[in-house]
């Protein structure tokens, strides 16, 4: 009887454990999408967008690049742009759109926001 030897490296390991959950969790895991232009975007599992991030650019407004990136409707006020809704995906009574300058939850809204090169604009989707 012969044996078929196995490969014993830690790579080989983990490839296959990754390769299980995977497979095993797919409908589960959350699906981030990078395009060409360094916008992320997070989608769950109803293919909603629950988060978005891309690049400030000197004296561009975070609304304005949002728009470009992404298909977005607001409420116009009279203190600014209120973002209902991103890619499809609308707030609700529970969840809404916030939006993050470098990790930092912004004081302003992204309509006066003048971004910055080098700034990472986040939106999510959270209550």
């Amino acid at each position: 009887m012969s044996r078929v030897a196995l490969p014993k490296t830690k790579t080989f390991v983990l490839t296959i454990i990754l390769a299980v959950l995977v497979i095993g969790l797919g409908g589960w895991a959350l699906t981030a999408k990078l395009s060409n232009n360094g916008v992320q975007t997070v989608v769950n599992t109803q293919h909603q967008t629950t988060q978005i991030s891309y690049r400030g650019q000197n004296g561009v407004t975070a609304l304005s690049l949002l728009k470009r990136y992404a298909s977005v409707k607001v409420i116009h006020y009279s203190f600014g742009d209120f973002v209902t809704t991103i890619n499809g995906t609308a707030s609700s009574s529970s969840k809404y759109w916030i939006f993050y300058v470098n990790g930092k939850e912004s004081s302003v809204g992204a309509g006066v926001y003048v971004t910055k090169n080098g700034q990472t604009l986040t939106w999510k989707l959270e209550s």
